[in-house]
């Protein structure tokens, strides 16, 4: 074999690999933190608001795991109050596994969520409400077993 049909050669390897290389990077699964970023980006002060106003409680927020489900218990100054907000569990591995739901607390200031909406991994619980007209932000790591 002459040196011009290894040269061939290489090239033919090279194109066949740049040509995996593009199939692949296609066919990857991109999910990002948030689909309207930008707009998230304009609203950040009312995050950082909400978690100044949130240090100010006498607990943070605690998260934890029984079989029946996870619960989300509020500091005792906002049993009972009038809250309104959210609670998302953002999974930065997938986005399709986060679980995102309203704030409805019982009288004792917990909210039990079905364990059967989450995988078994890592979480971030972003916890924001509003009490008064006072805006609270929270984020948490939590692992669900």
């Amino acid at each position: 074999m002459n040196w011009g049909h290894k040269i061939i050669i290489v090239f033919v390897v090279f194109a066949a690999g740049i040509i995996t290389l593009v199939t692949k990077s296609m066919r990857t699964k991109i999910d990002m933190v948030t689909k309207d970023y930008y707009a998230e980006e304009l609203k950040y002060q009312q995050v950082i608001d909400g978690k100044v106003n949130a240090r100010d409680l006498s607990a943070p927020i605690s998260i934890s795991q029984q079989s029946e489900g996870i619960t989300v218990t509020f500091p005792q100054e906002l049993h009972g109050s009038n809250l309104s907000g959210k609670i998302k569990f953002y999974r930065p591995s997938d986005a399709a596994m986060d679980v995102e739901m309203p704030l409805i607390l019982n009288n004792d200031g917990r909210q039990m969520i079905n364990r059967q909406l989450f995988s078994k991994g890592n979480y971030l619980v972003k916890v924001q409400w509003e009490n008064q007209g006072k805006p609270f932000y929270q984020e948490a790591s939590f692992h669900v077993n």
